[in-house]
């Protein structure tokens, strides 16, 4: 079955588990067992903290688990595939990617302006910025790839589709105010284009409800304390994030976490309608120097 098909029932399955607020305190009714499949992908919030814990900080690994299981009986083609060049999939250009940090999800901001392959074939140096309220830190590091499972494609004209996964490590810059480090595994769906040669990231569902894509699920640790602090980032919704979420068809942040960096995020003020409807940010805050 496809994978975005298998996405989709799993939200009609969801919409069975219903959602109520009394006041301040949120309680979750369900009428799905607690082992049924829908409570285990990590992008269907509500309900994971009937098997997962809300308070941890690190879910890279239970993320990995999860998220390839559903290719068990597909075998790792990663070094099959070490020819194509994948520098592109991860840049931003004139967007961003949102995130949150620590267990309050106070809003994170990155963007990636400079992806190159090293000596290794598996391994991508990436350079970029990240901004958490007006604080903006550089960050270089690496991105080592680990899986790639290939799978059918839902635009015929794409000649490879396929599901990425890796290990990444960015240092911030050390001279720079509240800096530290992030760590852990990214996902990303690509397709193949038409010359052969490039992977590509892959939006042809980037208007279904529940998209998410170019996933950084880790930590990020404090250089100067070593606290560690969880963090996620990625384009639209975000997995192991609890009650952050209230969004149906597209992400909407919690009126807990609001007022965490996510008040223009909400409302849309953050955005300024150019040529032919599109939407585009007011503040390209990546080209401050």
């Amino acid at each position: 079955m496809n994978y975005n098909l298998k996405k989709t029932i799993i939200i009609l399955l969801l919409q069975l588990c219903l959602f109520f607020s009394f006041g301040q305190t949120k309680k979750y009714y369900c009428k799905l067992p607690k082992n049924d499949p829908a409570h285990f992908d990590p992008y269907y919030n509500g309900h994971l903290r009937e098997n997962f814990n809300p308070q941890q900080t690190d879910f890279s690994k239970e993320y990995l688990n999860l998220q390839t299981k559903r290719y068990a009986k597909k075998t790792n083609e990663l070094n099959k595939s070490l020819q194509y060049d994948y520098s592109s999939i991860w840049l931003t250009g004139e967007r961003q990617q949102n995130g949150i940090i620590g267990l309050n999800y106070q809003r994170i901001q990155f963007h990636i302006d400079n992806v190159t392959q090293s000596t290794k074939s598996d391994t991508y140096i990436v350079k970029g910025k990240s901004k958490v309220n007006k604080n903006i830190c550089n960050f270089t590091g690496e991105l080592k790839l680990i899986k790639l499972f290939y799978g059918e494609c839902e635009d015929p004209k794409y000649k490879k589709c396929a599901e990425l996964f890796g290990n990444y490590i960015f240092y911030e810059d050390s001279t720079q105010n509240h800096s530290g480090f992030f760590k852990g595994i990214m996902e990303c769906s690509i397709y193949l284009d038409q010359t052969g040669k490039r992977m590509l990231v892959d939006e042809s569902w980037d208007e279904a409800d529940g998209y998410w894509n170019r996933t950084f699920i880790g930590t990020w640790t404090d250089y100067k304390t070593k606290k560690e602090k969880k963090c996620i980032w990625g384009d639209y919704r975000l997995p192991f994030t609890f009650d952050f979420d209230t969004g149906d068809g597209e992400m909407i942040v919690s009126d807990k976490y609001v007022m965490n960096g996510w008040k223009e995020y909400n409302d849309g003020s953050e955005l300024i309608e150019v040529a032919n409807d599109k939407l585009e940010l007011k503040n390209k805050w990546w080209k401050t120097k």
